[in-house]
C-alpha cells in the first residue's frame, strides 16, 4: 500500500482555500460578486427569491473561492447581502435556499451547463 506522503498544508491552511475571507474588502466584494448582465438573466428564471438566491451564490462561490456551496458554507451574512442586493432578492430567503434536497445539484448542473464548467479530475 503506497503512504501518501507529507501533507504540504496544514489543516487551518486548506481550510483558508474554501473560506470567503471575513476581512474581503468592498473592492474585492464588486470584482467576486458582482453579475454580468448574463448572469442576471440566468439567475432570474429562478421565481423564488430563495432560489434565485441560491443560485446566484453557488454560481459566486464556484467562481471565488472556487468550491461548490457545499464546501464553503457558511456564507458570510454581508456577501448574502451584497449579491440578494443586486437581484433585489430578501436575504433573510437564504436560510430556504434547497430545503428540497436536489435542489443545489440541480442549480450545480445548470450552471455547468450554462458557464462550461466541469468537474475536476486527475
Amino acid at each position: 500500500m503506497a503512504s501518501r506522503g507529507k501533507e504540504l498544508l496544514t489543516g487551518d491552511q486548506r481550510t483558508e482555500f474554501v473560506r470567503i475571507p471575513s476581512d474581503i474588502t468592498d473592492r474585492e466584494l464588486e470584482i467576486y460578486y458582482t453579475f454580468s448582465q448574463f448572469d442576471l438573466e440566468n439567475i432570474k428564471r429562478h421565481r423564488r427569491d430563495h432560489n434565485r438566491l441560491g443560485f446566484a451564490v453557488q454560481l459566486c462561490v464556484l467562481r471565488y473561492p472556487g468550491w461548490s456551496l457545499s464546501d464553503v458554507e457558511p456564507i458570510p451574512d454581508f456577501v448574502i447581502k451584497y449579491i440578494a442586493k443586486q437581484i433585489d432578492a430578501n436575504p433573510d430567503s437564504f436560510s430556504l435556499y434547497a430545503q428540497r434536497d436536489p435542489t443545489k445539484h440541480e442549480h450545480m448542473e445548470e450552471i455547468r451547463q450554462v458557464y462550461g464548467y466541469q468537474n475536476f479530475s486527475a
